[in-house]
């Protein structure tokens, strides 16, 4: 298969976008997909907006078969059998559905081009000049068939007032434009000049709510018309890594990716934005890249990450110290590309000493000798001796799965919970962590099992934050806790506690906690910072009780890190451990991920949002920037949707809190 221009034909919606179980109105492309314009021509399906913006009255929702939003009013029914990718977006609520229904500007129509619901679609255009828009789109009546279409910013009067009148109750391309004088709309009347090479920002917007939109085309031949399902989508490579996901699969794990190898004269080029090293067969057909190994000495398996192709099997050879290790052949793909675990070679129990040189020889390879594979590989990963096999077989999530914007069944085990939470150390993340778990008590009707909490457990300061910052840091804790229990409600009975100023105090309230348990009425205990407050009130506490104690953990660093106590002296008070997934993997996200919250008209979504945003903001550590980060909450997560006992999340996601809270506010628990 040839790719020209650095396009990738997409023939399914599954072969294409990142991994995820999406919002109904939630963007399934990421800022970085870019859709190519090719000979005068570019298509694009409606889904693959990146942002909405202008969404406070009305959005655009997902539908397809297993994805069907119930945001009304809307009485029309799916009308995915048809659509391009059997999927396609309708701007909701739908108010107004025939002539006689009270028409209200700025709200179920607007006759101002860019004022509600606009999509944003970012396109790369190497041909300058005149496109002509056309949107394929299904319309049943008279007040379902408007659209305006911009471009940067701009609503241009040759973008307005798209028009359908024919075609109705079938999926129906149309470039035609409403005026006074012709209601159902003049042909060749809607384009867009694009005078300048380069990335240009799509955009439509609402004129009439409830209007159906499948895909649109931008053309330069003014007498081309689309048929059926029109031109196929061609975009840029996405920037997704596989290889990013399978380094962060185990904490351990230790990566060397592409970008450590100097590739200079070595025959090898970055390739899709950087994300792999490849082989252009015009120019050779094999390369070789060296690099030290950096890491501590010792054996570790190793995981070689290469990418199956469908034009070739290329061959990879890796080398120690100019010795050979071994040689890996990728298997034949369906796929233009394929990533995960059968292109993944493992070689356990390798020894290495810092500074061997590694090597990595790769020969293109080919299916029918006319057609070249590119020996892309992203890089090499270095695992704890006996756990290859397990990151091998990380899973990469390569297809879209669009789902009902449904929040996970809360399943809550009996008994009461407790929170143990730093915050006065390096790291800010447990201000979005604890906004966050209390949010989610009160949304999921809990707040009442909560008994304890309380935050600052860092009871010896380390240099690396300063006395006046650790202060600063207590009393931004204090704050999110009175804060957020306060405008979300549910905890009137329930003092929050500074462990390291209250020390006695707090020790005293959880230890109370503890001699309050049984076996029918056990307590859990988050661990959300170190361990010496959990230890200081089990020795404080009856023997007796601690075999109904469990303390949910996710992250060796809070277990490691106490002063005055192990975790496995924690662990010899004879509690049960319930350990889970680093929850960072999933809940340390992009910032722009919560803009959600940030833009809610719900005050109290808004100042969780500031919480976790303060952190973001932290100058004490550097690793927090432009990170959204409460991955503590993720523990509280797993146990109110069941724990070890009913098979609760163990790598929840923002997805998944933001349907709970969501829910919640919306009145649909």
């Amino acid at each position: 298969m040839k790719i020209k221009f650095l396009v990738l034909v997409l023939l399914v919606i599954s072969s294409f976008l990142n991994a995820q179980v999406v919002q109904l109105n939630a963007p399934i492309a990421n800022k970085d997909v870019v859709f190519m314009e090719n000979k005068g021509m570019v298509s694009v399906e409606a889904e693959y907006f990146y942002k909405q913006s202008k969404t406070a009255v009305r959005q655009w929702y997902i539908t397809a078969k297993n994805a069907q939003t119930k945001v009304g009013p809307d009485k029309d029914k799916s009308n995915h059998a048809n659509a391009s990718n059997g999927t396609y977006i309708e701007i909701l609520p739908d108010s107004r559905v025939t002539h006689t229904d009270k028409l209200v500007p700025g709200e179920n129509f607007s006759n101002k081009a860019g004022e509600l619901g606009v999509l944003h679609y970012k396109v790369r255009i190497t041909n300058p000049g005149r496109y002509y828009v056309w949107v394929r789109a299904f319309s049943t009546g008279s007040e379902d068939n408007g659209l305006h279409v911009g471009l940067n910013g701009n609503w241009p009067e040759n973008g307005k007032r798209m028009q359908w009148c024919q075609g109705k109750n079938k999926w129906t391309w149309e470039s035609k434009q409403r005026t006074k004088e012709e209601h159902c709309g003049i042909p060749q009347q809607i384009y867009l000049d694009i005078d300048k090479k380069g990335l240009h920002d799509i955009q439509f917007s609402m004129r009439e709510d409830g209007f159906e939109f499948d895909k649109f085309i931008l053309t330069k031949d003014s007498s081309y018309k689309p048929k059926d399902l029109g031109e196929k989508t061609t975009t840029l490579w996405p920037l997704k890594s596989y290889y990013k996901q399978i380094g962060a699969s185990l904490l351990e794990n230790k990566t060397l990716p592409i970008a450590d190898f100097p590739i200079k004269g070595t025959g090898f080029y970055k390739h899709a934005g950087g994300k792999w090293l490849g082989i252009n067969p015009n120019k050779q057909k094999e390369a070789q890249a060296t690099t030290p190994f950096p890491f501590k000495s010792g054996n570790y398996d190793m995981v070689f990450v290469a990418v199956g192709e469908n034009d070739g099997q290329s061959e990879f050879k890796v080398l120690i110290n100019n010795k050979e290790l071994g040689t890996f052949t990728p298997p034949l793909t369906k796929d233009v590309f394929e990533e995960g675990e059968r292109n993944n070679k493992l070689w356990k129990n390798i020894k290495f000493k810092k500074g061997d040189k590694i090597t990595v020889i790769a020969k293109i390879g080919s299916a029918d000798g006319k057609e070249w594979a590119r020996a892309r590989w992203s890089g090499i990963v270095f695992v704890p001796v006996g756990i290859g096999q397990r990151v091998i077989k990380t899973p990469f999530e390569g297809t879209l799965k669009v789902a009902q914007n449904r929040a996970p069944v809360i399943d809550a085990p009996k008994g009461r919970i407790a929170v143990v939470a730093d915050g006065n150390s390096p790291d800010p993340d447990d201000l979005g962590g604890t906004a966050v778990s209390l949010a989610l008590l009160r949304a999921t009707g809990l707040a009442s099992k909560l008994v304890h909490y309380s935050h600052s457990c860092d009871l010896v300061r380390v240099k690396r934050i300063s006395e006046k910052a650790e202060i600063e840091r207590h009393a931004l804790m204090q704050s999110v806790c009175d804060v957020t229990a306060r405008r979300w409600g549910g905890f009137n009975n329930l003092k929050f506690l500074d462990a390291k100023w209250n020390q006695k105090e707090t020790v005293k309230d959880l230890a109370r906690a503890i001699n309050a348990s049984s076996a029918e009425d056990p307590l859990w205990i988050i661990e959300a910072g170190e361990p010496d407050i959990i230890g200081f009130a089990l020795d404080k506490s009856s023997k007796k009780k601690h075999k109904y104690v469990k303390v949910i953990t996710h992250h060796p660093a809070n277990d490691d890190a106490g002063d005055f106590y192990t975790w496995q002296q924690i662990l010899d008070f004879g509690v049960e451990e319930v350990r889970i997934p680093d929850q960072n993997i999933k809940l340390k996200v992009p910032i722009n991920q919560w803009d959600w919250a940030r833009d809610h008209k719900d005050k109290r979504l808004q100042q969780v949002w500031v919480y976790g945003k303060m952190a973001e903001v932290d100058d004490v550590v550097k690793f927090q920037k432009g990170k959204w980060d409460c991955s503590d909450a993720g523990m509280l997560l797993y146990w109110i949707t069941g724990a070890n006992v009913n098979k609760g999340l163990k790598q929840g996601t923002v997805s998944d809190v933001k349907n709970i809270l969501l829910n919640f506010i919306e009145g649909k628990k």
